[in-house]
Parts: C-alpha cells; sequence; structure tokens
C-alpha cells in the first residue's frame, strides 16, 4: 500500500492533521506514507512512525497542476501515479488540482477542505480527519496529536541542556506566534518571567525563538540578562520536541510551538493564551493544556493571571 498525503500550511495546520496519519499508519501499518508539503514542518513526522519520505511542494513543474488543461511534468505524474491512495489537503476551490490529479491515474483520490469552517467549534484534528471517513476509518475519542521523537533528537536536546544546573526547573516560553494579533505584550512576558524566577528559585527560563519571533525575543533578551536563561534559536523541530519534552512546563500563545509542546509529551503542564481564535477549535485536545483567553485583544490579560496558572501548573 502506497499513500501520499497532499497538506501544505504552518506548523500547527500539520500537527492537528497527525491524528489522520495515525489512523492510516494503524490501518496499514507496512504502507508506505509520503507527504507532499513543507520539509522543514514535517521533518517532525519523517521516520518518527508516520512519515516514510518527504517531497516539497516548492517545486517548480507543480505549479501546473493548479492550470486548466496544462502540459504535466512526466515526472510528477510518474511518481502520483504509483501511489494506492492520495489525501490532498489543498486549497482548490476550482477544483483544478484535482483534476489534474486525476490526469495522473493514481488508485483512489480523496479531498478536504483545508480550511476549517467558521461555523466547525470541536477540534481542528476532527475536521481534518474527515478526509479519511469515506475509508471507514473514524477519529474516536481521541482528537489529540502525538510525536515521537528519534534517538537523535533526543541527544541533540540533552547535549543542548549540558551545563544546565542540577535540579533546575525549565520553564519554556514562547512569545511568538504566526499572527501579532494573537501575541501577548513583550512586556507582560518579560514580567511574568522575572516573577517566575523570584517565586521559584531554580527555575531556569528557556526562550524559544522562531525565525518570526525576532523582535519579542530581543526584547526578552535584554529584560532577562540577569536571569537564569537558555536560548533555543531557529533549533530544527525535531530537536526542538525533544527538548520541549524536558521542560517543566510550556507557556506560549496560539501557535505550532504550544502544539507541539502538547504533542510530544502527554503530561507535559500547557499553558496556551488566547486572543481572537477560537480554543474550542485551536487548543491542543488533551488534558494538561489550560487556556486564558482575552477576546478580542490579549492586551488586556493580566500578568498576574498568567503567572497565578503557572504556579498551579507545578
Amino acid at each position: 500500500m502506497n499513500i501520499l498525503i497532499i497538506r501544505g500550511g504552518a506548523l500547527g495546520d500539520f500537527i492537528v492533521t497527525l491524528p489522520t496519519l495515525r489512523l492510516l499508519r494503524e490501518k496499514w501499518p507496512d504502507a508506505r506514507i509520503e507527504l507532499l508539503g513543507y520539509p522543514r514542518v514535517a521533518e517532525i513526522a519523517l521516520r518518527r512512525y508516520y512519515l516514510d519520505d518527504i517531497r516539497s511542494v516548492n517545486h517548480g513543474p507543480l505549479s501546473a497542476f493548479f492550470t486548466p488543461r496544462a502540459v504535466l511534468d512526466p515526472d510528477w505524474m510518474d511518481y502520483i501515479s504509483e501511489f494506492d491512495l492520495v489525501l490532498s489537503y489543498f486549497y482548490d476551490p476550482d477544483q483544478l488540482f484535482l483534476a489534474n490529479l486525476q490526469r495522473c491515474n493514481p488508485g483512489r483520490i480523496v479531498t478536504c477542505a483545508s480550511r476549517v469552517p467558521d461555523t466547525f467549534r470541536e477540534p481542528a484534528a476532527r475536521h481534518f480527519a474527515r478526509v479519511v471517513e469515506p475509508l471507514g476509518l473514524e477519529l474516536g475519542g481521541d482528537a489529540a496529536s502525538h510525536l515521537f521523537p528519534s534517538t537523535d533528537d533526543v541527544v541533540a536536546a540533552q547535549a543542548f541542556l549540558t551545563g544546565l544546573q542540577p535540579g533546575a526547573q525549565l520553564v519554556a516560553i514562547h512569545p511568538g506566534s504566526g499572527s501579532e494579533t494573537k501575541n501577548w505584550p513583550a512586556q507582560a512576558w518579560a514580567d511574568l518571567g522575572r516573577r517566575l524566577v523570584k517565586a521559584r528559585p531554580k527555575v531556569t527560563l528557556l526562550l524559544i525563538e522562531g525565525e518570526a519571533d525576532a523582535a519579542p525575543a530581543q526584547f526578552l533578551l535584554e529584560a532577562w540578562k540577569e536571569l537564569p536563561l537558555l536560548r533555543a534559536r531557529w533549533l530544527p523541530l525535531p530537536i526542538l520536541a525533544a527538548l520541549l519534552r524536558e521542560t517543566t512546563l510550556l507557556l506560549g500563545h496560539d501557535s505550532g510551538v504550544t502544539h507541539l509542546a502538547a504533542a510530544v509529551r502527554r503530561d507535559l503542564p500547557v499553558i496556551a493564551l488566547f486572543g481572537p481564535s477560537d480554543p474550542a477549535v485551536w487548543a491542543p485536545p488533551r488534558p494538561g493544556v489550560r487556556v486564558l483567553r482575552k477576546d478580542p485583544d490579549l492586551h488586556g490579560l493580566p500578568v498576574e493571571d498568567v503567572f497565578q496558572a503557572a504556579l498551579a501548573a507545578w
């Protein structure tokens, strides 16, 4: 059985699709499952239970698949024809991509809307799992995502922590997200970090910085320069996942990193700050994840509320 998953989107979008991949892997444990998407994001699942290979969606000849009556690249046609099952999450309102996939003659194609409907009020994973319902697969009671770091991931994470004081409690803070509208002010994070270290002398702050988090991260590096601090800057996502497994607590926004933390360790306390987005849809659906919401703007969320939630998580 050869299965191709076609999935774009950011880190959080990919992670909430993992329950669907789990259903496929459980149904066909010996299948070859490949992904057409973003390798940097999907690497967290590559040869880590879910995926056997990844191809980048950023390949010029693939753009013809979105054009009516296009001349399709023969190599891409041959590649897609090898699959018994193709699952596509691509945004395809005119079904041009679907029509061109069909021209490649794979065994079967099923599609799912790439966006969660505005009226949907369940975890996003349940929307994306609908794609496999025609195959007789259902998500059941567990809509949570689960990740399985490799031995190399764990070794790299432990090497990163070399020098951490024995007994230190590592509190991870991710001050960014994919949108400024979803972010708590950097000054509030600065105040929270100082309060946590004062209240818990064994705390070391772990500042998580992605490529879009430069401004708040730089602010916090200056604000926390006298505090016990580690900086996790632009780490490969599999190593970051293994590193998060070693933390005491994760505080973040409605972001891919929050989903990453919730997926990598089932008992890790996670505090997720939500503004305009709906936590019923986008918060990781597992026990131990606490949502603090201030709609429509996180600027009004008091530091005291987040501080008390963090203490309670211990």
